[in-house]
């Protein structure tokens, strides 16, 4: 069967499509350099604004691939959805290519969000689009990890089918089948990697430091806020009095006795508390057990808090997601968020992130960062030839490209299914 590729990207539905014996008849991607490596790699020039391409100067094919833009709908975007007005409505041009070529199915994917956005209004549309056109929908939330890849990276894989055609097989990854695969089979030693940062290589073991000596929560996940190591100050403030303020302690347990105005109150409070003159929600939880933990280990900490960096307010934060009492930083994998320092789990990669750069998975063992050439192989894509020579343009592109594998899966299934008349 032959299929078109929209928002083409790298090509990871060209990759998973053609490696289940399918024909690629057209291709289409908005970005120059993308568009020159999918040449390159494919032997076949992808057009550029699918915008601005009539539906009938696109050859008859059997299967429309779109992998329409995430970040409108991912939590990186804010969920601006179909809002966004640079990408939010492209969908619109995968139904008017489908609604005038009418083939046999067309398979979309991208981040779970968008089946909840807006209040699942967003959702909503696209399926009653399709059923408009004559096509009935039914989707799955996939991880490369269903499939034997050790990357956590859940997508929705949306199959709408014309409704002539009565589909007699499952199409789906059959997840109970597939043995978990470490990450470590995926690493190569051999290849050149970017060292981790001395500053940040620092920072971790400062954070090992206190692993190793405090009495720690038996909890799977949890967040130490530093800050509030030493700090007595009510977690909501606002209704508060300067003088009733001076009573307490604020970040760090500096005291707050001298303080002449709410400047030089703030100034010796956490960033978390800035914007509304208290613990922002999403951390609150943390800054009370941080306490906790601080009354624990009291002793220990006063003497432990002059070593950390405190000049970034995220490396302040450490966000314990590994294993269940094993604390041990450099049997894990790390991220630099801006919400914290993430310590992973050390077997399966984290979501391969398209829209900043910062978050590459560090490997702390061995002091360096995931490699471009890795991250192509948690997206199924290592043997392409061609992959941009930029470290940070490769994991832009590769966290945004749909993952080969779980396509090859979904296609293989078409491709052997029995199809007759609904």
């Amino acid at each position: 069967m032959k299929f078109i590729d929209l928002f083409a990207g790298l090509g990871g539905f060209h990759t998973g499509f053609s490696n289940s014996g399918y024909e690629c008849v057209f291709a289409s991607e908005i970005d120059d350099s993308l568009r020159h490596l999918y040449k390159n790699n494919y032997g076949i020039e992808p057009h550029g604004d699918i915008t601005k391409i009539a539906a009938i100067d696109i050859p008859e094919h059997d299967i429309i691939c779109a992998g329409f833009p995430c970040q409108p709908f991912s939590l990186a975007g804010q969920k601006k959805g179909a809002d966004c007005p640079s990408s939010g409505r492209l969908i619109d041009d995968v139904i008017r290519i489908a609604k005038h070529h009418n083939p046999k199915f067309v398979l979309l994917e991208n981040v779970p969000n968008i089946l909840t956005i807006a209040d699942g209004t967003f959702w909503d549309y696209i399926v009653n689009s399709f059923n408009t056109i004559g096509y009935k929908i039914e989707y799955r939330i996939i991880s490369p990890v269903d499939v034997g890849i050790p990357q956590n990276r859940k997508r929705v894989f949306v199959v709408a089918t014309r409704s002539d055609i009565q589909v007699n097989t499952n199409i789906w990854p059959n997840i109970h089948l597939k043995k978990p695969v470490s990450l470590s089979q995926f690493l190569d030693k051999n290849l050149e990697h970017k060292k981790v940062e001395p500053l940040k290589i620092g920072q971790i073991k400062v954070w090992q430091k206190l692993l190793s000596s405090c009495h720690l929560p038996s909890r799977r996940t949890f967040s130490i806020v530093a800050p509030e190591f030493g700090a007595t100050y009510p977690l909501d403030f606002d209704s508060l009095t300067l003088s009733q303020m001076r009573k307490y302690s604020g970040a760090y347990g500096q005291s707050l006795a001298s303080c002449r105005s709410w400047s030089d109150i703030m100034s010796k409070m956490p960033s978390y508390t800035q914007k509304n003159r208290e613990v922002a929600n999403w951390i609150k939880g943390s800054a009370k057990l941080s306490r906790q933990i601080y009354e624990k280990n009291k002793m220990f900490l006063d003497t432990w808090i002059p070593s950390l960096n405190t000049k970034n307010n995220s490396w302040q934060i450490l966000e314990w997601r590994g294993e269940l009492n094993h604390y041990d930083i450099f049997k894990h994998l790390v991220q630099f968020r801006a919400s914290g320092i993430r310590v992973i789990k050390p077997h399966v990669a984290p979501s391969l992130i398209a829209m900043t750069p910062t978050q590459i998975p560090i490997i702390p063992s061995e002091g360096r960062y995931l490699s471009k050439h890795e991250a192509a192989k948690l997206q199924f894509l290592d043997e392409l030839k061609y992959i941009p020579e930029n470290t940070t343009k490769a994991f832009k592109a590769l966290g945004n490209a749909v993952n080969a594998r779980v396509v090859e899966v979904i296609a293989s299934n078409l491709q052997k299914g029995n199809y007759s008349p609904s």
